[in-house]
């Protein structure tokens, strides 16, 4: 499969709009309350046609279409509405890559009804990182972030091989996998790159579904367990990546895991690591600031990590070198090298 297969034609960033603000959050919904992404599906209505179709009144219809207008979830063309090609790809049920139930569902906010508690205690009851709440709560999210992660996942991968196809071998260890996004971004422009892929054993039946879909099963090896107690292979791995997944488990865990993976990679290898990098201070970007909370309701050890932080402790397992790329993501990538 191509990269252009992988990348999407739009901004699935914009996503978050509906997770993040409430009246676009109600409006997703009335939508389809209504069956707009359903009966838009087939080609562009005119607001009577619609209006027919869903009993609603002119002016009302008329003030929504507008609003999902104004949210890129649909085009107006004189009096006449077409799905977007956001929509198309990701709000219509028979789409592949349909999450229109995952943005309607709150489960992602339910987290924020315990700030007060989490406060005061310092954490939730069981943190996400255990076993068993990780295997209960990352299948949910995967979908989602799996759409989320493509584009960005491919502008990385570009940053970390090149052109597309390049020759060079890549021995790629992924941690953390979850859908396996950022290595198959990774695989799919190179055909040199074979992938060791790591996770919980009910995560990684996700990882496999999503590894056999873009046509790399030949590509993959599957480790299944905790990637903190995990004998890894010793593989002389020339790439490993934690793609959002260091933040979930703190400092000391991020620095033992560290040192330990050091270990076993090749002289010339390299850590990729996709993170929010809030300044040291703690003070902005407001996202990753925000994203801190996220850990505090969540983990019971995880934060956010400056960049100072991060090169600080590849420092302490022998890396010296880094580079920093925007990848069009509120994270970006960095890439650390031994030499």
């Amino acid at each position: 499969m191509s990269k252009t297969a992988f990348e999407f034609p739009f901004n699935p960033l914009h996503l978050f709009t509906f997770l993040n603000d409430t009246r676009a959050n109600h409006i997703l919904k009335t939508a389809f309350q209504l069956h707009i992404f359903k009966i838009l599906n087939s080609h562009k209505m005119s607001l009577s046609e619609i209006a027919n179709i869903t009993g609603a009144s002119l002016r009302g219809l008329s003030f929504f279409l507008d609003g999902l207008t104004a949210l890129d979830l649909l085009e107006k063309d004189k009096e006449s509405y077409q799905l977007s090609s956001l929509s198309k790809e990701l709000l219509v049920e028979e789409s592949q890559d349909y999450i229109g139930d995952f943005l309607q569902d709150s489960f992602l906010n339910e987290d924020w009804k315990i700030l007060t508690e989490a406060v005061l205690k310092g954490g939730p009851p069981e943190g996400v990182e255990t076993q068993s709440k990780a295997e209960e709560f990352f299948p949910k999210l995967i979908r989602f972030l799996h759409i989320v992660h493509r584009n960005p996942a491919v502008k990385a991968a570009q940053a970390i091989i090149g052109e597309a196809n390049s020759s060079h071998m890549l021995e790629v260890l992924d941690i953390g996998c979850g859908s396996a996004v950022w290595s198959l971004a990774i695989a799919l422009a190179n055909k040199q790159t074979k992938v060791t892929a790591v996770d919980f054993p009910r995560v990684l039946a996700y990882t496999q579904a999503y590894v056999q879909r873009h046509g790399m099963e030949d590509r993959y090896e599957f480790l299944a367990g905790n990637i903190e107690e995990i004998e890894y292979p010793q593989k002389n791995f020339n790439l490993v990546i934690f793609g959002h997944i260091l933040h979930s488990e703190g400092e000391i865990k991020s620095r033992r895991l560290l040192k330990k993976i050091a270990k076993i990679m090749d002289t010339d290898g390299r850590i990729a690591i996709l993170e929010f990098l809030p300044n040291r201070q703690r003070t902005e970007p407001v996202e990753a600031v925000l994203f801190g909370l996220r850990m505090l309701v969540n983990t019971k050890e995880g934060g956010i990590y400056s960049a100072e932080e991060y090169e600080e402790w590849l420092r302490e397992v022998g890396f010296t070198k880094f580079t920093y790329h925007d990848i069009g993501y509120h994270s970006p990538l960095l890439v650390a090298a031994k030499k």
